[in-house]
Parts: C-alpha cells; structure tokens; sequence
C-alpha cells in the first residue's frame, strides 16, 4: 500500500481495541478524558460495537497512554487481553474453523475488518508457512506497539484454539529483545521460539501443526461468521481496497511480479484507468511494486546466501547494478551493506 502521511486519516480500525485500552489503564488509575485528550475520539464512539478510530486516533490515544501509564511492557499486556473473542466475528470464524491452518487463512483475509493499517501476508515454502505482519501505514512512534500486541494476540489466539502454545512455532521480531523481556514471562508461561533483530515480524508454522483440528471447530458457526465479515470488509473504501488488492496480487505473484496491463486486466479495468486511479490516490504501479519488491529483497537478503546476483535476477530487476541502486534508494545502504549488518 501507499505510505503517504495522509493514509492515517484513511485508514481504520475497531473502536474495540481503543475501548480495551482505555478499560485497562482505567484500571490503573488513569483517567479517561486524559487518555482521549487531543484524539478527537468521542467516549460514546468506545462504547459502539460497528464503529472506527482513525489510524491517526489511534497513534494519539497510545501516545497517551505511552506517557500516562509510563510502563515499557504496556504493548505486551495489552496484548495478552487481546482473545479471540475481542475480534469479533472474525475470531469466531477463526476458533470454529475445522484447522489451525483454515483458522489463519481466515485472519489473513479478513484482517482488515479490525484494522487496516495492519497486513497479514501467508508465505509458503517447503514444509513450512509463514505468517508475516505488516504495517500499511506510517505509524511512526506507535508501529512498535501496534506489532508488539499483534504478535501477543497471536500467541493467545493459539492458546484460545489450541489450548496451547505448541512447540511447532516459530516467532521472528525486527525488533530487540525487550530488556523487560524476562520479566513478562509469568503473563505469557507459554511463549514460542523468539528470534530478536530479524528482518520482518514473523510466526512460522510446520505443516504439520497446521493441519491440526480445532478443539471448537463448527462448520455452520464457522460459515456464518464468514458470511458476517464479509459483509463487514464490503464496506472497507473501495479506494483502499484497490490499494490492497494491488499489493496482495503482487505478494501472491512473486517474484513473477504482475506487469501493469496485467494486472489492470486482472482488475477488470483498463491500464489507462489503473494508472488515472493510482494517480488520484498520489503513487503508481512502480510505487506500489517497488514496495513490494524490496520487502522480499530484504527477505532474501536477510535469510538466504543467494548472490546479489540472483537476488536481482529473481525481482526482475535487468542487473544488479540497477538493483543497488534502486535498493539504496529506498532503504540508505547498498544490498551488500544491509546484509552485513543484519548478519
């Protein structure tokens, strides 16, 4: 997606998880009115099941409570209130879906219904599939909580559905290791394989584990609550959704990247609409697959010895000098650089 500053007033989430957070730090003392102060959420908008906060709200109402509740963990804790139930009728379709695996492919589809400044993206490779969470959105401050409690909720979500935290799974954070890591343990007994200071957030699951049944697995419970969400991400802006729908079309093609005619005609529009769409929305198609294309250049990087080379080969790019180039100008450093550090 685009991630212009803008995109903060376009994009949303459920006024549930603003609710959570004020409920919480409530209960520490922290008032209401100095939580909302300067959001622009009104109280009555945090009691309204159907209703949406901005991502802008949102980046204020938890700078607040960063400040008032002056606790390092608090992305974390709130994360652990984060059940599936709290997700609506996503979270039922997920917790009567008949497998693990069914249960994420749900999430996956169905995530903007909750919020869309977040991206759940499924990887696959050999005897494995990742889960990978992205922001769509400039959240600046805030991306680190919004990853951290989305990370958290996952670990729940396995736990509401599984009853545990199996040792099939993986956890991969940009991030460091908190340095109140430890101390969070009681919160969370069961706590995955965790790797610090990787290149994108990421749950791994064997293929194994996710064909794994689901303790409350209901084929008609399961069948409605779809039906419910999608009539939900229905009234996402349809705006957005070309957005989204672009980005996704690419992820699921690469690293055969869809071409611009190609993908307008797998859009049901002309390229000449496609380009004045985009254009209106302030980027392009080489935005959009430049985007895409260096989040998997950083991926290969990152966790294969592939040659520059063929790393450049791989995203399309006609050699790799124009890959440097182009990878220096998003990201500071040169491909070889970014692998040194990371490593």
């Amino acid at each position: 997606m685009s991630v212009r500053e803008s995109d903060l007033d376009h994009l949303s989430a459920n006024a549930i998880y603003a609710s959570l957070l004020v409920d919480m730090l409530g209960q520490s003392n922290v008032s209401q009115g100095a939580l909302l102060a300067g959001t622009g959420i009104q109280p009555e908008q945090l009691s309204s099941l159907d209703s949406r906060l901005s991502a802008r709200q949102y980046n204020r109402l938890i700078d607040n409570a960063r400040v008032l509740s002056k606790d390092p963990a608090l992305a974390f804790k709130f994360g652990t209130q984060l059940k599936l139930s709290t997700h609506g009728f996503l979270g039922f379709a997920a917790m009567s879906a008949a497998s693990l695996g069914e249960a994420i492919a749900l999430a996956v589809k169905y995530c903007r219904t909750r919020f869309d400044f977040i991206e759940l993206t499924l990887h696959q490779s050999d005897q494995q599939t990742t889960l990978q969470v992205n922001q769509t959105a400039p959240l600046g401050s805030t991306s680190l909580f919004f990853i951290d409690s989305i990370m958290t909720s996952l670990a729940v979500g396995c736990l509401n559905m599984l009853g545990e935290i199996p040792s099939g799974i993986q956890v991969k954070r940009v991030c460091e290791k908190p340095a109140y890591f430890e101390q969070m343990k009681p919160w969370l007994p069961q706590r995955p394989a965790i790797l610090f200071n990787q290149s994108a957030d990421q749950v791994i699951f064997t293929e194994q584990l996710l064909q794994r049944p689901l303790n409350l697995s209901d084929p008609l419970a399961k069948q409605l609550a779809e039906q419910q969400c999608q009539r939900e991400l229905d009234t996402i802006p349809l705006e957005d959704e070309l957005l989204y729908q672009i980005q996704r079309k690419l992820k699921q093609a690469e690293p055969g990247y869809l071409k611009l005619d190609q993908m307008a005609e797998s859009l049901h529009m002309s390229s000449r609409t496609l380009k004045r769409r985009l254009q209106q929305r302030g980027t392009s198609f080489q935005d959009l697959l430049d985007l895409v294309r260096m989040g998997q250049a950083k991926r290969l990087l990152f966790e294969t010895s592939q040659s520059i080379d063929a790393i450049a080969s791989t995203l399309g790019y006609s050699d790799a000098s124009n890959f440097s180039r182009a990878f220096k100008r998003k990201e500071g450093v040169t491909p070889a650089v970014y692998r040194r550090q990371k490593q």
